[in-house]
């Protein structure tokens, strides 16, 4: 069995500035080495905002 490689990233995040959570976070990733999964803040684009109604994205999105 061979071993998984994780990652993790945790960050200062732009409150409701989902380009810039993401530009940052791509940059981040970039950094990494050899990895097999990467595990980021949940809402991570958001920046932990609740104004659900205007930020969600729906599946398939720019996240994703």
């Amino acid at each position: 069995m061979q071993d998984i490689v994780v990652s993790t990233i945790q960050s200062s995040l732009q409150w409701e500035n989902i380009p810039s959570n993401l530009h940052h976070f791509e940059q981040e990733i970039e950094t990494l080495k050899k990895t097999d999964l990467i595990v980021l803040p949940e809402m991570f684009n958001t920046g932990f905002s609740m104004n659900v109604a205007e930020l969600a994205e729906n599946p398939g999105g720019k996240t994703m």
